[in-house]
């Protein structure tokens, strides 16, 4: 039955019937509404280059079929290199001030998530201007102090996988967009772009996308045709970025060459596209799912490293993790005392030697919680000073972060940044 459902969900994706007047420099036309012998084009079949290819392809044709696997969704470049245009930020909020709003923001972008995949699973059309708002939600947000919504991008719920993994590699993406100096209305587009990235997912079988254990080669063959979806369904959407439609086919392409549906190579993969590989990879690591469980985030950040240059932007790893930090905040860390608690934000400016609320003891029983600034305190039994020996999945020793969604509710931490 599965490989049924794999051959129907592959046949003849790739190839997309859509208005002339849609055409764009850079889409590869693949048949015209007539026979090619009644045009011009001694070509079967090529990449718009010129404007004047555009032009007569326009005044002859009421609709074509495109490739979409082939050629740019679009004739603008800005989405291929990092804009020269860039800023510094700094924070301007306190982590435990940005808080309450950072989860107003986040619940109502993830219902605007959830709507969005229904509306489409139903072959519908979703509403982009609600994206946009949220997500120029999430960009203010932030811009004032990342940390809040990076907490809350840790919290993961394995049956609202899909929706809540679009959110946070909305989250990351602008967070590193944020650290890399783009603008606002930079960090806003690319906030679409990665909130829409897997958009495709929703035209793939049930059967498949929620399989528990591995995919045999079939049934991965048509995972995989999630990305081709992806931009079959964005190339006609108004008003969206124009490197929407790029991202939702490219995130899975790997800077060597080894990654799908193409086969790019680092010369081919665009800027935005980069960023939004490594928070979709980051994101799906340490994210339980049917199919597989949650790894902790200094796991994920050694694969990610692991996989620079040869999968990954190799300056942009290293700017992802200097944005996030060797030990993210909401990580469930043990220290070298044996005690364990979840990493909190700080602003010592040394990733190293993090602040932890310490709600365990050293027999990983409750014990009444405490900060432990890593950076400057030393154990009372011994002198030494305090380290993170590990760090573990949410849910370990009993400690989900879930729990202190809102740590100000319970507990007034006015020292965390």
């Amino acid at each position: 039955m599965l490989h049924k459902l794999a051959e129907a969900a592959t046949a003849g994706v790739e190839k997309t019937r859509i208005r002339a007047s849609e055409l764009k420099l850079g889409m590869h036309v693949s048949e015209l509404d007539r026979p090619w012998i009644n045009s011009p084009f001694l070509i079967h079949g090529f990449t718009i280059r010129k404007l004047a290819q555009l032009t007569e392809i326009q005044s002859l044709c009421q609709f074509v079929y495109i490739d979409i696997t082939r050629g740019n969704a679009s004739s603008d470049k800005n989405h291929g290199a990092k804009p020269s245009q860039t800023q510094t930020y700094s924070s301007t909020q306190a982590f435990n001030e940005n808080l309450d709003a950072a989860i107003s923001i986040h619940g109502k972008a993830k219902t605007v998530i959830e709507n969005m995949f229904n509306a489409v699973r139903s072959g519908g059309l979703f509403h982009i201007d609600q994206v946009r708002q949220s997500v120029e939600d999430c960009v203010n947000n932030i811009i004032i102090n990342p940390h809040s919504m990076l907490w809350l991008s840790m919290i993961k719920n394995k049956d609202e996988y899909t929706s809540e993994h679009s959110l946070n590699v909305a989250i990351l993406s602008i967070a590193l967009g944020r650290a890399e100096g783009l603008t606002q209305s930079d960090l806003e587009d690319l906030g679409i772009c990665a909130m829409l990235h897997d958009v495709g997912k929703t035209k793939i079988p049930s059967e498949i996308l929620n399989r528990e254990g591995s995919l045999d080669e079939k049934e991965f063959e048509v995972m995989k045709m999630h990305t081709i979806h992806g931009k079959k369904l964005l190339i006609g959407q108004p008003n969206i970025p124009a490197a929407a439609v790029d991202i939702a086919l490219s995130h899975h392409e790997r800077m060597d060459g080894s990654g799908y549906p193409v086969g790019l190579n680092a010369t081919q993969i665009p800027y935005l596209v980069r960023i939004v590989a490594i928070a979709d990879a980051y994101d799906a690591m340490t994210s339980g799912r049917v199919y597989c469980e949650a790894k902790p985030a200094a796991e994920a950040l050694k694969l990610l490293l692991d996989a620079k240059d040869s999968h990954f932007d190799a300056l942009l790893i290293n700017k992802f993790i200097e944005s996030i930090g060797v030990y993210p905040i909401g990580s469930i860390a043990e220290l070298n005392s044996g005690e364990a608690g979840i990493v909190l934000p700080t602003d010592n400016n040394n990733g190293l030697r993090p602040l932890v609320l310490v709600t365990r003891d050293a027999n990983k029983a409750y014990c009444e919680a405490r900060i432990v600034d890593t950076n400057t305190e030393k154990q009372a039994d011994n002198g030494r000073p305090y380290m993170i020996r590990a760090l573990h999945p949410d849910g370990t020793y009993g400690l989900k972060l879930e729990d202190f969604r809102n740590i100000n509710e319970n507990n007034d931490y006015k020292s965390i940044t």
